[in-house]
């Protein structure tokens, strides 16, 4: 976590330091309030790692149009967008689909299921299950070991 949403550095999100920072989307308080109540859902008011990246998440899919709902979770957006200078989510006026190096949101789909075709464990992937799929890039081996 950033110290701007946990400054104790506990590995949790009190919902007061969670509103402050979800406020910088720009949404307004009736989103925002749907929002936590999906990332909390058991109402504990905190919210953990998880937690918090489903509320991140839904800010995005709210920002991009999409119905804030548990079932827009898996839908491809790009990262929310926060106003405070300091964030690491700050995207500039440029939208992600000019940066050369972002994956396009039609892309985006395609490579999730490649990715979920390799059986990940925990959301990870070994580097032997990922090598064939490199190789079939064509690019030469130097390069694939860098990447």
């Amino acid at each position: 976590f950033s110290p701007q949403v946990d400054a104790a550095n506990t590995g949790r999100v009190l919902a007061s330091d969670a509103a402050v920072f979800l406020k910088r989307s720009g949404l307004t308080d009736l989103v925002l309030g749907k929002i936590w109540d999906l990332a909390d859902a058991d109402g504990k008011g905190i919210l953990s790692k998880q937690e918090f990246f489903v509320a991140l998440r839904l800010v995005a899919c709210a920002q991009n149009g999409l119905d804030v709902s548990l079932s827009s979770l898996n839908l491809p957006v790009p990262p929310p967008r926060f106003t405070d200078t300091n964030s690491p989510l700050l995207l500039s006026s440029t939208a992600s689909s000019d940066v050369p190096w972002a994956v396009k949101l039609e892309d985006k789909a395609k490579y999730d299921s490649i990715f979920d075709s390799l059986n990940p464990v925990n959301g990870l992937l070994s580097g032997d299950k990922v090598k064939p799929v490199l190789l079939n890039s064509k690019l030469p081996v130097d390069i694939l070991g860098r990447v």
